[in-house]
């Protein structure tokens, strides 16, 4: 596993363990322009059921958002 993945896999054991302050923090250090669109395939290649892959996405980008504009 590559660096890009482990770094991956750390983001979503963030947000699947609450840890969502941590979890902005790594975002924010993988690099914020090319994060979403890999989290995206990265979650379509862990989950095969879209509706799990919509949930996590959406709650990843849902937290974000409200931990940056606190």
């Amino acid at each position: 596993m590559d660096t890009a993945e482990q770094q991956l896999e750390t983001i979503h054991e963030s947000l699947v363990n609450g840890q969502r302050q941590q979890m902005v923090r790594q975002i924010d250090e993988y690099g914020l322009c090319d994060f979403w669109a890999t989290y995206s395939r990265y979650l379509g290649e862990l989950y095969y059921n879209p509706v799990t892959v919509l949930e996590y996405f959406k709650d990843a980008v849902v937290s974000y958002h409200r931990i940056k504009n606190r």
